[in-house]
């Protein structure tokens, strides 16, 4: 079973990919939506948590208080490096138990899909890592087009992520997503038959 990272920055289309991949028989591990449940459900991550940033992290019902983390932890970087150094292990964990059931599964392969580049720990268990490359104006746009975010939210998550040539340095391939999804689509079959070409 192939272990391959997916990563690109806010608004590159990482998740289309993922999805993309999905629909050609990859087991999918999301980082970021597993870190938000082990945030929420981790007893040892919630106390980390409650540490770092205090009771302001949840909600009066019990639930991450998301949009006020979020602001705190894109705002500084040394609360980022610090709720990082809480939840990351956590989510490595995670990842390794999930690749141990795709395997057995008999999945084709795993998708481990984050915006942050994968640590030396992670990457040294990866067969490849594919980073999703786009224009900055691209990925603005297409994150207003969500909804939900300013810009100057977005750019200041833009500017907390490695930025496209520090992706594009790292990655063993490359997808430049400026065009279609039917550019993508191909670019994704393209990248699929190179995996199992042999």
């Amino acid at each position: 079973m192939l272990k391959i990272g997916l990563t690109g920055g806010i608004g590159s289309g990482k998740s289309t990919v993922r999805d993309m991949l999905q629909d050609k028989g990859a087991v999918v591990f999301d980082a970021d939506a597993v870190a938000k449940h082990l945030m929420e459900e981790d007893e040892s991550v919630r106390e980390g948590l409650m540490d770092v940033l205090g009771p302001q992290t949840w909600n009066a019902d019990g639930r991450l208080n998301r949009s006020w983390i979020a602001r705190q932890i894109f705002a500084d970087d040394n609360v980022r490096k610090a709720v990082n150094a809480v939840v990351h292990p956590a989510v490595y964990e995670a990842f390794d138990l999930t690749a141990s059931r795709a395997e057995a599964s008999g999945a084709p392969a795993i998708v481990r899909e984050a915006a942050l580049l994968p640590p030396a720990s992670i990457r040294e268990k990866l067969d490849s890592v594919v980073a999703i490359s786009a224009s900055k104006a691209v990925r603005l746009q297409r994150v207003l087009d969500r909804g939900g975010l300013t810009v100057s939210e977005i750019e200041g998550r833009m500017g907390a992520q490695p930025d496209n040539e520090q992706y594009v340095a790292f990655a063993d391939e490359i997808i430049l997503n400026n065009g279609s999804l039917s550019d993508l689509q191909k670019e994704v079959d393209r990248i699929w038959k190179g995996w199992f070409a042999s």
